[in-house]
């Protein structure tokens, strides 16, 4: 730890802003983050200076690539807001409305939930926390992945059936289930106040209609991309044994009875994006419908901003409330990675890999073909270095992963997205948006599953055949049902289709947590893909900082 005290006038700001430049430049921050913390760290002295009746004390301390500035001084008391004020304009002052406007996005990029302020005892106290490297993120995520398989096969060998159930329903399920209802809790406000305030920031909608047709024309490429590696992915691996026919069971009940219950159609899925209440959406974290209205919500708002910019304002304090309540929760990622892998190694029979285990590689080798696809679409849309697309988001891929779902994975795609430095109007928008219709892992899966299937119970896929799974594949993709086990509910609607039985998907119902990991991570990293590809085309990605 390293320690300066300065007297409370300005004579002292530059030994201040030396001291903590110098103390960064050692712990080896970034130069873009060093300069964004300096001046934030300049802003907080001058209002201490301001406010201060004795010196002021700043330490800069930390471990690893972890760092906090903390700056401590007696005086009147003054919170994080009055160092934005100190930056803005008299509200009053209409004539610097959009200035003004522009100055806050500026003040939030410089301190975004960095900056914690807080007084007692008569004194003032400020921590700054410095951002570390994403690679400290990856290393805890990916060790916490192989730890939980290692601990879920140790326990497995080493304890009774029962106490290793025992374990699992009290210890990695609660913990599991608790975080998942978290984001399950914050992930329809997030979704629609990310949109919303996205929406409203804009102040040419024509920009805004060009940018959302763009990424929704994206999407729909890529998923029938998707469509056409899964098939290409069954010709090379022409997996199916007929034998397997005669090991259908019942287990399936439950699902084919979901899928049965569940519509899907093109007419269905539109009629069904405008909700007939406005708390339903957010009770069910029905993410169409939450897309529709925060899309209304931020286009009235936009219209509104000359008139009421309070209202914009509300939308951003409300979209950065929700995202610093997502920043907490993906801290404890790591925690529940290592908790989901044991939970699945745990119950991890191995006659169930057995029974159909070429269907797993089949799978993931479409899903490697997937990436290789997304290689060449940022090379030739978005004339980028790929690889350090995937050196950048290769954290949330970890997440998507593990988490096995397109929104429990979002925050973390948010974060890496924002980091690779794609601007925020840009992955507010396309990231929800593509969680809910953008589903290439699922096109690929769903692609192989029904070629599988018909193989196992001698169906000949003809050229009609094949037309109707191509366009069941696109609704299900857009239009799936939102519910646990959504691309097995998926499978009992495709598969019966081209005469195969719903009870089919018994044989595989055994390994879809191991296939849903792919499918997600593939799904996750398309979104984010399309996003970075659009960014460039806008203008509206900082190169310098994704090539950094």
């Amino acid at each position: 730890m390293k320690t300066v005290k300065i007297d409370n006038t300005m004579n002292d700001l530059p030994k201040a802003v030396d001291f903590v430049r110098n103390e960064l430049l050692r712990r080896k921050v970034s130069k873009k983050e060093s300069a964004r913390i300096v001046l934030m760290t300049e802003e907080v002295i001058r209002k201490m200076i301001e406010t201060a009746t004795d010196g002021i004390t700043i330490k800069v301390y930390g471990f690893f690539d972890l760092t906090r500035i903390w700056l401590s001084a007696k005086g009147t008391e003054f919170s994080a807001s009055d160092i934005k004020n100190n930056l803005l304009f008299d509200e009053e002052d209409t004539e610097n409305t959009e200035l003004n406007a522009l100055i806050h996005r500026l003040v939030e990029k410089v301190i975004g939930g960095t900056l914690t302020v807080w007084h007692e005892y008569g004194v003032n106290k400020v921590s700054i926390r410095v951002k570390g490297s994403s690679f400290k993120t990856l290393l805890t995520t990916l060790g916490a992945l192989f730890a939980g398989v290692g601990a879920g096969l140790l326990m497995q060998k080493v304890l009774s059936p029962s106490m290793a159930t025992a374990v699992s329903n009290n210890v990695f399920s609660p913990v599991y289930t608790m975080f998942m209802n978290a984001l399950k809790m914050i992930v329809g406000p997030l979704v629609f106040c990310s949109i919303a305030s996205a929406i409203a920031d804009f102040s040419d909608l024509k920009a805004l209609g060009r940018m959302a047709i763009k990424i929704v024309v994206f999407y729909l490429f890529t998923s029938l991309i998707a469509i056409g590696v899964g098939y290409l992915t069954y010709q090379l691996f022409p997996i199916g044994n007929p034998s397997l026919a005669a090991s259908v069971s019942d287990a399936a009940a439950s699902t084919i009875a979901t899928g049965q219950s569940v519509k899907i159609s093109i007419k269905d899925t539109i009629v069904g994006i405008i909700p007939n209440n406005i708390i339903t959406p957010f009770q069910k974290s029905d993410m169409l419908q939450l897309i529709f209205m925060a899309v209304i919500v931020g286009l009235a708002s936009a219209s509104l901003s000359e008139k009421f910019p309070a209202l914009r304002k509300g939308l951003v304090l409300l979209n950065n409330l929700f995202s610093k309540i997502t920043t907490v929760l993906v801290s404890f990622i790591p925690i529940i990675v290592f908790c989901a892998m044991a939970k699945m190694m745990l119950s991890m029979h191995i006659e169930k890999l057995l029974n159909v285990v070429v269907w797993i590689p089949t799978i993931y080798a479409g899903g490697i073909l997937m990436f290789c696809v997304y290689i060449l679409l940022i090379v030739l849309f978005a004339r980028l270095n790929p690889f350090k697309f995937f050196g950048n988001f290769f954290p949330a891929m970890i997440s998507a992963f593990t988490l096995a779902s397109s929104n429990a994975a979002l925050p973390a795609s948010i974060k890496s997205c924002h980091e690779m430095g794609v601007s925020k109007r840009i992955y507010s928008f396309s990231l929800p948006l593509g969680a809910t219709i953008n589903m290439n892992g699922s096109c690929v899966s769903l692609m192989i599953t029904a070629l599988f299937m018909a193989k196992i119970f001698g169906l000949p896929v003809t050229g009609s055949a094949l037309t109707t799974i191509i366009v069941s594949i696109m609704v299900l993709s857009v239009g799936a049902p939102g519910v646990p086990g959504g691309a097995l509910v998926c499978m009992t609607i495709l598969l019966p289709q081209i005469g195969v039985p719903a009870e089919s998907v018994s044989l595989v119902m055994g390994l879809y947590p191991i296939m849903a990991m792919m499918q997600t991570c593939v799904n996750v990293t398309g979104d984010a893909v399309v996003t970075a590809i659009v960014a460039k085309q806008e203008k509206m990605l900082d190169v310098k900082q994704y090539n950094a």
